[in-house]
C-alpha cells in the first residue's frame, strides 16, 4: 500500500505530538461502551503509526479498529497536545478505501447519491412502497421494518420515520420572499435528511426566516453534503459533490447560506475546503462559500429575532449538543438563546448535554447495537430532566435520539431548534394546509 510522502509526513508530524497522555479516553463514545484500548484515540494513533513505518499490513482488524469511530471530534477537540486525530483517521479511511475499496452497499449509495435524479426517484419510490417493507411503530410515531435488513443497517426493533411523498425541494419554490421589508436573502442548504425524511422542519426554517425578513431561496439543484462519503474514504465522487454544490450557490444572489443540519453545516464551513486540497480550481470558491456559511441557530442570533411574535410555550425543554454543531463549528450558546426565549417554556440543561448521542451518521446503520449502547447514556440523561421536549440543531441526531427514547420508553418529544420556533409563532397551526 502506497501513501504519498507528503501525508505521511504531515501525519509524522500529528503522531510527535501525541504524549500518550489517554486524556482522549474520556471523550470517547466508543472507549466508554468497549472500554478497550484499541477504540481509543490514543490506540489507533500507535496502530496507524506502526502502520506507516511498516511494521505490520492493512490487517482486518486494523480496518475494523478506523472504521469503529462516531467521528464526534471528542478526541480532537479535547487533546491537550492538539492532535488532529480527527483529519488523521478520515485520510486513513480513504487509504483504506483506495486499496480495498467500499463495501458494496456504501458504493450502491454513493454512486446514487452522485446521480441526483436517480437517487429522488428511488426515494419517491421507497416513499410510495414504505408499507410493503416497513410497518407502523408499536407506539405509533415512525416505523419498523417487517423483516431484518441488515445490509440497510435497520432492525425490527429500530424506529425510522415515515417517508413523506414528497421532498422538501419539492415542496417549496425556488424563491420564498420576506414579509415587510427584506433584511438578507439566504440561500437554503437543505442536506439529505431535512429534504428527504423532515421536509417540515426545512418548511418551519423557510417560515421563521420569512418572518424574520429573510427571503430564502431553495435551489433544486443542490446535493448531498458529501460527508457520509469523504468520511468514510470516498474522496472522488465526495469531490464532485462539493464540486456541483459550489458551483450551484455561487449562481445565487445572496448574503449567507444557511443549515440546519450541524454536519451538512460543517461541511460547507471546513470540509469542503479541506477535501478538495489547496491545489483543486474550486479551493478558493469552498474557502469563499465557507466564510458565508451560517447555522440555522447561528444566522438568527446574528441577526435578531422578533420575540414579541413568540407565543407561549408551556412545556420543559432540554437540548443536546450535536458534536458537528458544538464540536465542530463551536455553536454551543445560540441554540439555547433560541429556547430561552419562548414565553412560558422552562429550559433544563441536561448532565453531559455534550455527550454524542451515538448516531455518528452512517455509523448507526453499521453498528447499530454499539450506537444504541452509546445512545442510551444519552436517553438516561434526557429522561433525568424531566423535560417534555429534547431540542436538537442536527436531523441526524434527532432520528437516533427518537428510536432512543422509544426503546428505552421514555416518553419526551425530539424537535428540531427551529421546530420550536415555528409552533412558538403559530405557524404549526397551518401545517395540514402546506
Amino acid at each position: 500500500m502506497a501513501i504519498e510522502q507528503s501525508k505521511i509526513e504531515r501525519w509524522e508530524k500529528e503522531l510527535s505530538k501525541c504524549i500518550r497522555c489517554g486524556t482522549c479516553r474520556q471523550f470517547c463514545p466508543i472507549h466508554q461502551v468497549l472500554d478497550d484500548e484499541s477504540y481509543t484515540a490514543r490506540g489507533k494513533l500507535y496502530l496507524v503509526d506502526q502502520f506507516i513505518h511498516g511494521d505490520f499490513l492493512l490487517s482486518d482488524g486494523f480496518v475494523e479498529m478506523i472504521g469503529k469511530c462516531v467521528m464526534c471530534k471528542g478526541c480532537t477537540a479535547n487533546c491537550p497536545s492538539g492532535v488532529n486525530t480527527y483529519q488523521i483517521f478520515m485520510e486513513m479511511r480513504e487509504e483504506i478505501v483506495k486499496e480495498r475499496g467500499l463495501s458494496f452497499t456504501k458504493q450502491s449509495i454513493f454512486r446514487a447519491l452522485h446521480w441526483r435524479k436517480f437517487f429522488d426517484f428511488g426515494l419517491s419510490c421507497g416513499a410510495l412502497f414504505q408499507r410493503l417493507i416497513f410497518k407502523p411503530a408499536p407506539d405509533g410515531h415512525g416505523q419498523v421494518a417487517r423483516v431484518p435488513l441488515p445490509m440497510a443497517g435497520f432492525n425490527q426493533r429500530r424506529i425510522i420515520p415515515n417517508l413523506p411523498r414528497k421532498s422538501l425541494k419539492k415542496i417549496v419554490p425556488l424563491e420564498s420572499k420576506a414579509r415587510g421589508t427584506e433584511r438578507y436573502r439566504v440561500g437554503f442548504f437543505t442536506g439529505c435528511m431535512i429534504n428527504y425524511a423532515y421536509p417540515q422542519i426545512g418548511q418551519d426554517l423557510i417560515h421563521v426566516l420569512n418572518h424574520n425578513g429573510v427571503t430564502v431561496l431553495t435551489p433544486k439543484e443542490q446535493h448531498c453534503c458529501a460527508t457520509p462519503l469523504f468520511t468514510s474514504g470516498e474522496k472522488e465522487i465526495a469531490s464532485d459533490l462539493i464540486h456541483k454544490n459550489l458551483e450551484i450557490f455561487a449562481k445565487l444572489d445572496i448574503d449567507y447560506i444557511v443549515t440546519a443540519c450541524s454536519s451538512g453545516g460543517l461541511a460547507w464551513k471546513e470540509e469542503f475546503a479541506k477535501v478538495l486540497g489547496e491545489d483543486h480550481p474550486d479551493y478558493p470558491l469552498a474557502l469563499e462559500l465557507g466564510k458565508k456559511t451560517k447555522d440555522i441557530s447561528e444566522f438568527l442570533v446574528m441577526i435578531g429575532i422578533d420575540t414579541d411574535g413568540l407565543q407561549p410555550l408551556q412545556q420543559k425543554i432540554t437540548y443536546h449538543d450535536s458534536c458537528h454543531l458544538n464540536r465542530g463549528q463551536k455553536i454551543k450558546q445560540q441554540p439555547r438563546q433560541l429556547l430561552q426565549s419562548i414565553p412560558e417554556s422552562t429550559f433544563i440543561e441536561m448532565e453531559k448535554a455534550d455527550g454524542c448521542c451515538g448516531s455518528g451518521g452512517s455509523f448507526n446503520l453499521k453498528y447499530y447495537e454499539l450506537s444504541r449502547d452509546i445512545n442510551r447514556q444519552k436517553t438516561a440523561h434526557i429522561s433525568d430532566t424531566g423535560a417534555d421536549v429534547v431540542a436538537v440543531g442536527c436531523p441526524a441526531c434527532l432520528m437516533h435520539i427518537k428510536d432512543g427514547l422509544a426503546q428505552d420508553g421514555i416518553q419526551a418529544e425530539t424537535k428540531h431548534v427551529v421546530e420550536l420556533l415555528a409552533e412558538s409563532y403559530g405557524f404549526h397551526q397551518n401545517r395540514k394546509g402546506e
